[in-house]
């Protein structure tokens, strides 16, 4: 028996290395480019990266405001957007290229992400059939999309601990004793997403809730509410800092990520009919081999086992649909932001087919048929990278510094290191998160400022008794630079925008000044005298509270750690 596990846990190793060398020859591939096919929202979450790179390379914590991104307008998408488990990849790729940089953090995202699938998998199963699956479910669905497509920074972090939060999640609405072991690690995955992607723990928390309604009912485990509930409390504990985060920042009054109040879904037949390898808004064709490959060799023994897992699966493609009437949420605070039904709940689809599958079959016949998806995984996932760099990319603009076409909001471009942070990016100058009293355009759903604000942000204007004088704008680790010559006496409306609910330092021309008032969200200056040459040095200086819950949390959440690897 040692020395089967002993042959079992080399082709592991094997088969591991197999994967870590074509991800970083990936990597490597990617990096001879110097730019990144960039698309829609992963402009978005590039210059969130920047950002925090910004901060980092100048030893401080990044700011609720962006200094450096989004037309240096001073929007508060860092302090509404988790970004603490982004931290640790940031830190390490710093020494990069900015775009070098984005390029190693997804590759290191699906390292990560393989690695805890492969453990937590291993656990349960034979090693080998483990390495393998973790190796199919990292190259096909969500997650080989984030990769070589559109970036989704918050949710390619979530996947990195989707196979422990399914067996634990299963454990902990299954549970009938007091088990604070199984709180404290669904507290510790759950602050984990929460801390990658705020509308993921809403949308996991819907899931929970059912299955556990349906648990409650058929088998009366009454003991289930307090674990889930004591986990709860754990992980809103740990969350802490984003939390307050967002309340701070939301007492100022914010316009709603596009599309609020509208969410969208489909129905079952156009869900399944966008299923492709690399699926993200809907079922991948991996997850449907392996669903229709266990029900046609279904075995007998193990069907009261795969039962709940099925069941939870059905239950997932048809949140993901119009089945559920989300026109009914349309007005319900938080999910009326899901925007997309599919978005929020088709990213977790391959992941229990994996389990399902290992489960029904042996060892040997399990391992037969994985290598056999291995194979194709990764011809299918060169095939969709290979596509995806090259296919209709010739026509693309090269984005840089000296660019002076614009990008448009759905536009593609081949974005550079010198480009990420650029005002030619009109995907970033985008209403999410900015005070309410800043206008938006009227049928816009919530995704353009109106055309006076567009001119005045985009173009840096300052308004000074009606007459507009241009500025230029920079940004480092602690404050915006706004520049600007012969600036007359009055009231300065800045482009950049007021939070009433932070504090800001402001100096003008080096010498401290008060924001006199808000107009329309922007702030405003009493400049008392002429003045040919002008710097504006807008600060925001972050709460000590946050930084003392900050430090709490994170040790916390350190010693919980401890608390489970010490306990296994």
């Amino acid at each position: 028996m040692f020395q089967v596990k002993k042959i079992n846990n080399l082709k592991a190793w094997i088969i591991s290395a197999i994967f870590f060398i074509a991800i970083i020859m990936w990597t490597l591939w990617q990096f001879k480019f110097n730019y990144m096919i960039s698309m829609y929202d992963s402009f978005f979450h590039a210059e969130r990266i920047y950002e925090i790179r910004q901060a980092f390379a100048q030893n401080t914590l990044p700011a609720w405001i962006n200094y450096n991104t989004f037309f240096h307008t001073g929007q508060a998408i860092n302090g509404m957007y988790p970004d603490f488990t982004l931290y640790p990849f940031v830190r390490l790729t710093n020494f990069l290229t900015p775009i070098h940089q984005i390029i190693a953090i997804r590759s290191l995202i699906i390292m990560v992400t393989y690695v805890v699938s492969y453990l937590t998998l291993e656990k349960h199963f034979d090693s080998t059939n483990a390495a393998l699956s973790a190796t199919i479910f990292v190259l096909s669905g969500g997650i080989l999309k984030d990769l070589i497509n559109e970036m989704q920074t918050g949710t390619s972090l979530v996947m990195i601990v989707a196979f422990p939060l399914a067996f634990c999640l299963k454990d902990i609405i299954e549970s009938k004793q007091i088990d604070y072991k199984l709180m404290l690690e669904v507290a510790l995955l759950m602050t984990f997403v929460a801390n990658s992607h705020l509308l993921s723990i809403i949308s996991l928390s819907i899931v929970i809730g059912i299955c556990l309604v349906i648990n409650l009912v058929f088998k009366r485990n009454y003991k289930a509410i307090v674990n889930l509930g004591l986990a709860a409390v754990g992980t809103i504990v740990l969350s802490a800092p984003i939390i307050y985060r967002v309340i701070v920042i939301s007492k100022t009054g914010l316009n709603a990520p596009f599309s609020q109040g509208r969410i969208e879904s489909h129905s079952l037949l156009n869900f399944l009919a966008g299923a492709a390898w690399n699926a993200k808004n809907s079922i991948s064709y991996l997850a449907i081999l392996l669903i229709v490959v266990t029900i046609i060799f279904i075995n007998k023994n193990q069907f009261k086992n795969i039962t709940p897992w099925l069941l939870a699966e059905i239950l997932l493609v048809i949140l993901c649909t119009n089945i559920v009437p989300w026109s009914w949420f349309n007005s319900v605070p938080i999910i009326n932001n899901f925007q997309n039904a599919s978005w929020r709940f088709a990213l977790y689809l391959s992941v229990i087919p994996i389990i399902i599958f290992l489960m029904n079959f042996g060892n040997k016949r399990a391992r037969l048929i994985l290598i056999s998806l291995t194979v194709l995984s990764y011809g299918m996932s060169f095939q969709a990278a290979y596509n995806a760099q090259y296919q209709y990319t010739s026509g693309f603009p090269i984005l840089n510094e000296y660019s002076t076409d614009d990008i448009p909001k759905e536009g593609v471009a081949k974005l550079t290191s010198t480009g990420i942070n650029s005002d030619r990016i009109k995907r970033t100058l985008v209403p999410d998160y900015s005070p309410a009293s800043v206008a938006v355009k009227d049928n816009s759903n919530g995704f353009s400022f109106s055309d006076q604000n567009v001119a005045l942000l985009s173009n840096h204007l300052a308004i000074v008794n009606g007459k507009e004088i241009p500025l230029n704008s920079s940004g480092d680790a602690y404050s915006t630079k706004l520049t600007g010559n012969n600036l007359p006496k009055g009231t300065v409306t800045l482009p950049y925008f007021h939070y009433k609910s932070l504090k800001y330092r402001i100096m003008v021309n080096g010498k401290p000044a008060k924001i006199a008032s808000e107009s329309n969200g922007l702030v405003q200056i009493n400049n008392k005298t002429d003045l040919k040459a002008v710097t504006f040095e807008i600060h925001q200086v972050l709460p000590v509270g946050y930084l003392m819950i900050t430090v709490v949390a994170v040790l916390l959440y350190l010693l919980g750690l401890f608390v489970v690897f010490r306990y296994e």
